[in-house]
């Protein structure tokens, strides 16, 4: 089975403490995923900034919407979608809410369910929604400025959002914002025990929807 990864610096392994030094690959919780899953094909596509929908007028190239639709035929044919964003939409410049963020969210399952985004198969993967992680105390992390506490006030709606277009759409839903970035400096980035613990929540829909 192939299982693509779609996300952003957490998906990528930004770590906040030592930010010149991406995480190791076997501690990423993709990394943890695809060792729990030796049969299962796991390919990584996170990059630090990403958002669902929106241009970064600091970072190009940042717009997941336009990029994903290239990636899906890269890879294909692709069994399961992972995608997990929304921290980097929550940027003070943005201007986001909940549910803007939730139709930006409900356009890229569509372009993922449209048969038009797959080049020669026409098969659809399933799709698996991972709401993005809390933040931990934002005020005092290094990234405060850039985020702040309405944020990380957001995510547990943004959260809710996300799990009911899982529900309208017939997509897998894991609440990744059951797991906080609590002990970098940021407060924005997972740790490694932080990783290990979305591992879990994800794999365990993995093998109840796939087998082991």
């Amino acid at each position: 089975m192939n299982i693509l990864f779609y996300g952003d610096s957490n998906t990528w392994g930004f770590q906040g403490d030592q930010p010149q030094v991406r995480l190791a690959y076997e501690k990423r919780f993709t990394g943890i995923i695809a060792n729990r899953f030796p049969q299962h094909h796991i390919i990584e596509e996170g990059l630090p900034g990403r958002t669902i929908c929106i241009d970064d007028p600091l970072d190009r190239g940042r717009n997941g919407m336009e990029t994903l639709p290239m990636l899906l035929q890269t890879h294909e044919p692709l069994d399961l979608v992972v995608i997990m964003l929304g921290t980097n939409d929550t940027k003070i410049m943005f201007g986001h809410t909940p549910m803007t963020m939730r139709l930006a969210m409900e356009r890229m399952i569509r372009l993922v369910q449209n048969t038009d985004a797959w080049s020669d198969t026409g098969v659809r993967p399933q799709i698996l929604l991972v709401a993005p992680p809390r933040m931990g105390d934002i005020e005092r992390g290094t990234f405060y400025g850039m985020f702040d506490a309405h944020s990380a006030e957001m995510i547990p709606e943004v959260s809710n959002q996300f799990q009911q277009l899982a529900q309208q759409y017939h997509c897998l839903f894991v609440d990744g914002s059951q797991v906080a970035a609590q002990h970098c400096c940021d407060f924005v980035h997972l740790t490694a025990a932080e990783h290990a613990q979305l591992a879990q929540l994800i794999g365990d829909v993995i093998a109840q929807q796939f087998g082991q």
